[in-house]
């Protein structure tokens, strides 16, 4: 949806705080001209945000849906972390195990390699976008296992001013071991599957440091049941 008008934007706040409300109630201030108001109005009931009835103005479900993202206080929309499944592809075992690595071919973080991600669509279940996101970008099936939650802040390196926020999500973590189906390659990245005794000679420029690419390996490896989650500030001068 595009962005609101601030004058729209007032009134959807003000139909947060009742179930309808007449039209001379709704105006931002007294002294907005008539004309412009109802325009305004108008916009927002034909883009179906508002309702009228024999009671008044009131928010329709889809109105309810986007004024809820509003920061009442300011009334603006809230811009909010992103969520994202993190996929770890894994076939066979002991010295042999091997492991689906990605290199980015998009950006940001063009051509850092990793694990896989993508973006949890509305409504879905984290699961279904780990299913999804290894069918779409490598040809895989599997059961992916929950491992961890990492919530993520990424702040820009390259930028001089104090902590520049360039990103904020949550990544559902899945392992998904031994998936079936022929890999094959994507537009948004590389797949190829590296064994352990590889990484340091194959994976050379990761999303967060080579250290950090091993610590992931490492509780991926040692996963007993138990669930984590870590919050952490991402330094980068990759975004």
């Amino acid at each position: 949806m595009k962005q609101l008008h601030d004058i729209q934007l007032q009134i959807l706040n003000k139909l947060l705080f009742s179930q309808s409300l007449p039209y001379s109630k709704l105006k931002p201030n007294e002294e907005m001209e008539n004309n412009k108001f109802s325009f305004h109005l108008n916009e927002l009931v034909d883009s179906d945000l508002v309702s009228k009835d024999e009671s008044g103005y009131r928010l329709t479900t889809k109105g309810k849906e986007y004024a809820n993202q509003m920061d009442t206080e300011t009334v603006k929309i809230m811009k909010q972390a992103k969520i994202s499944a993190w996929v770890c592809p894994t076939r066979g075992e002991g010295a042999e195990k091997e492991y689906l690595i990605y290199t980015r071919l998009k950006q940001p973080f063009y051509g850092a390699q990793g694990f896989m991600s993508g973006k949890v669509q509305y409504g879905e279940f984290a699961t279904e976008a780990a299913e999804r996101e290894m069918m779409e970008e490598a040809g895989l099936k599997g059961e992916p296992f929950l491992v961890g939650i990492r919530h993520y802040v990424v702040i820009d390196k390259k930028d001089n001013t104090e902590r520049k926020v360039v990103e904020d999500k949550f990544m559902y973590m899945f392992v998904v071991h031994n998936p079936t189906g022929e890999l094959h390659q994507s537009p948004e990245g590389k797949y190829e599957w590296i064994k352990q005794s590889e990484f340091k000679e194959k994976v050379t420029n990761h999303f967060e440091s080579f250290e950090g690419f091993l610590h992931d390996v490492e509780w991926i490896d040692g996963f007993k049941g138990e669930i984590f989650f870590e919050e952490k500030m991402h330094f980068t001068e990759k975004f």
